[in-house]
């Protein structure tokens, strides 16, 4: 396996922590019955819910512009030394990005976010180096 495909794997499990975090609050906050009843109502939520919920949907869309690029990175044969390391880049940044997010750190969080932004312009471009 890649380096680049256990790169998007690890995003992939920053996902599934994301998710827990979220899904964990809501219970800690409605109590175990509306965890697990039909939540029909909407959930009550205080200040960390509301990031978890915002971080997992930064993360799922940073996540769908990255894996897929990956993907046909990997398809393509590109991989190379420079889509290795913008692919480091988007992890490492993501996997800070979410305890930064989750605990309202302001301005880092901005910087965090654009490094893992460019991570994913470096393979855009190692990508549209070979189509074009």
């Amino acid at each position: 396996m890649s380096q680049e495909l256990l790169y998007l794997y690890g995003s992939l499990l920053i996902l599934l922590v994301l998710i827990v975090s979220q899904a964990a609050n809501t219970v800690i906050t409605n109590g175990i019955s509306y965890g697990v009843g039909p939540r029909d109502e909407p959930a009550e939520t205080n200040a960390f819910g509301g990031r978890a919920k915002r971080a997992v949907a930064n993360h799922i869309e940073g996540l769908a512009l990255f894996g897929f690029a990956i993907l046909i990175l990997e398809v393509s044969g590109l991989n190379s030394g420079l889509s290795t390391m913008g692919a480091a880049l988007y992890f490492w940044a993501r996997l800070a990005y979410g305890p930064i997010y989750l605990l309202g750190v302001p301005w880092i969080r901005t910087i965090v976010w654009t490094v893992g932004l460019i991570g994913t312009l470096i393979v855009y471009y190692v990508i549209g180096v070979a189509a074009f």
